[in-house]
């Protein structure tokens, strides 16, 4: 508690809280509603009813409770963490702000639309939220509610093996953007690796991130000024590639560019793919009729051939887009 906090210097300590749960769910395997509420010193029981008998709404008691802390601290100190003119010096302990984890739409809803006095100034979340629940991220962005990620590089980097391609766009960013600083600063080699660039996107798109460290070159690959540095480098088609290649690791299923080809002849045409090293022609797409046109996932360097029904027309096409990214083919004489 904010009581048993000691302050051994004149500096004041901030501290940020956050209400982790809106309930506590029996369908978690770890959580013992019950058993955790017996457990509990007496003090705290004497605070309230359990709010495991109150799911759908105890987290409003606990925010109130939370809000009462906060505004009182905010009373005390000024945001330089100075005491105001008439406050005893205390423990130097300074509320900064508040926050929930874990909470779905529609307890956000509840409790920032529901006449809360302070609303939530922090929202700590899953990073799977940033690209799978929209409708959560707009909400918190339309209430200026500061997004913190975590299980960025456990969510994002471990499925690597079945997103290889995804993957290999995150290593070749990494091997540009560290060109990139050491040609701007010589005397600079940064340890720049995929969780870099990862860290990067997030702190390009105003999220927090809570990144973990198992040695010493994590922690410097984590570091805010390897990620500092690669910022100013980052282009908009960096993060398009990004905001596929991310998503697709988290899901374990493969980055691929989007092609479309448009058959402009006056007879139908067919798309084959060209492998690489055996230059053998397969099949691929329908009969594309006139002015149609055909989606295809693929690859950049990729290469297709059209062919008319006579093959008397054939035409080459080299993909050049990246990940992320989408080309559109023409097949005319």
């Amino acid at each position: 508690s904010l009581k048993d906090l000691r302050v051994t210097s004149n500096r004041p300590i901030h501290v940020h809280m956050l209400l982790h749960w809106p309930r506590c769910d029996d369908e978690i395997p770890w959580m013992n509603c019950e058993e955790e509420e017996n457990n509990l010193p007496q003090l705290v029981k004497d605070a309230g009813p359990p709010p495991h008998l109150n799911k759908a709404g105890a987290f409003l008691g606990s925010w109130k409770a939370m809000e009462e802390v906060y505004l009182d601290h905010s009373r005390k100190f000024t945001r330089s963490g100075k005491l105001r003119r008439g406050e005893s010096d205390g423990q130097r302990v300074i509320v900064s702000s508040i926050g929930v984890s874990n909470f779905g739409l529609e307890d956000m809803k509840k409790l920032v639309l529901g006449g809360s006095h302070v609303p939530p100034q922090i929202y700590q979340g899953n990073s799977w939220l940033v690209f799978h629940d929209p409708l959560l991220m707009n909400f918190l962005e339309e209430h200026r509610i500061f997004f913190q990620a975590y299980n960025v590089m456990d969510g994002i980097l471990q499925k690597r093996n079945d997103a290889p391609a995804a993957h290999h766009v995150l290593s070749n960013l990494s091997r540009e953007l560290t060109a990139a600083v050491y040609y701007e600063d010589k005397e600079y080699t940064p340890m720049i690796s995929e969780a870099t660039v990862v860290l990067a996107y997030f702190s390009r798109s105003s999220f927090g991130v809570i990144p973990r460290a198992a040695s010493s070159s994590h922690q410097q690959e984590n570091s805010s000024k390897a990620v500092s540095a690669i910022l100013p480098h980052l282009t908009d088609s960096h993060i398009r590639q990004l905001k596929t290649a991310i998503p697709a690791l988290m899901k374990g299923e493969d980055a691929h560019t989007s092609v479309a080809f448009m058959n402009a002849l006056e007879s139908s045409i067919q798309i084959h793919w060209v492998h690489p090293e055996t230059n053998e022609e397969f099949l691929v797409s329908n009969i594309i009729n006139p002015g149609s046109v055909e989606k295809q996932r693929s690859h950049q360097g990729h290469m297709f051939v059209a062919y008319d029904p006579d093959r008397t027309v054939r035409k080459e096409f080299v993909v050049g887009a990246a990940y992320g990214e989408d080309e559109f083919f023409t097949v005319e004489l």
